[in-house]
């Protein structure tokens, strides 16, 4: 049996202790369509999460058959600010600002067009501000922050400021570790840990892509909160619709806790046979 037929058919993430949430756009059954755009993305945790729009119309992401590896994707355009919301979530995630360490697993492709000179979020529910609690996860592309392919992942105690950053560190420079780590039109593992109360400060925020070297570059050290998100939790923007994403999702897992080495590598496994990406 080839190995994507075998790990997709035997490989269950709700076996890994803290699954917490679980987006695979390859199961049409997970997914709810109006007049033929996703309505609701259904959480297959168990929790119960699923993240919905059911407002009608342009703001609701389109579901590509065959978008990849001949699997189906949940496809975004920033323009119309595409997105879709985990309803009453704001105490929900907590887990990945209040310096538990935690881990989102996805794979996704980022923009249309090289270097497209903009920032492209995955999820967040902070919106992107430092006067809200929360986190958000971006490409990042913008000449205006001097980054090229890079990762925007940051981490917000609201009054408290900014916990973690990934790519602009608090002079304005870029931190080479997360430069040039999400070329634009490829579709990409990634692994995120989140650990915002971590006494060593490069180790607050980790990022894995492709199996590749984990990239650690955080210099903040501000306090974690132990607050509720500002927003809801939001897949395609970083919450309250702010800063949309312009690309595919194909699979999306939140963990509560660091799964072990031996768990993390079988996952990347599992997502690189099964949305044709080369792990390492």
């Amino acid at each position: 049996m080839a190995l994507r037929s075998y790990l997709h058919s035997t490989f269950d993430p709700r076996r890994i202790p803290g699954l917490q949430a679980w987006y695979d756009a390859a199961d049409s059954a997970s997914i709810t369509l109006d007049a033929g755009r996703v309505s609701q993305w259904s959480d297959k945790s168990g929790n119960a999460r699923h993240a919905t729009n059911t407002t009608s119309g342009s703001t609701q992401p389109s579901y590509t058959t065959a978008g990849r590896n001949g699997l189906n994707v949940v496809t975004f355009a920033a323009a119309s600010v595409q997105r879709l919301t985990v309803p009453s979530s704001t105490a929900s995630f907590n887990f990945l600002h209040n310096g538990t360490d935690s881990l989102v697993i996805a794979v996704s492709r980022y923009a249309t067009v090289a270097n497209p000179n903009a920032i492209y979020t995955l999820f967040g529910n902070c919106a992107g501000s430092s006067t809200n609690r929360g986190v958000f996860y971006a490409y990042e592309d913008r000449t205006a922050a001097s980054a090229n392919d890079g990762i925007n992942c940051q981490t917000f105690a609201a009054t408290l400021g900014q916990v973690v950053s990934s790519t602009i560190s608090s002079g304005g420079a870029i931190l080479s570790a997360y430069n040039g780590l999400l070329p634009a039109q490829s579709y990409l593992a990634q692994e995120i840990v989140f650990s915002a109360a971590n006494a060593t400060l490069d180790q607050r925020l980790r990022v894995r892509v492709d199996g590749g070297t984990e990239a650690a570059a955080n210099v903040r050290n501000a306090t974690a909160s132990a607050g509720n998100a500002t927003f809801d939790l939001q897949i395609g923007t970083a919450g309250n619709n702010a800063i949309p994403l312009q690309g595919d999702i194909c699979e999306l897992m939140f963990f509560s806790q660091l799964p072990t080495a031996a768990a993390r590598d079988l996952i990347r496994r599992y997502l690189g046979a099964k949305w044709g990406v080369t792990v390492a």
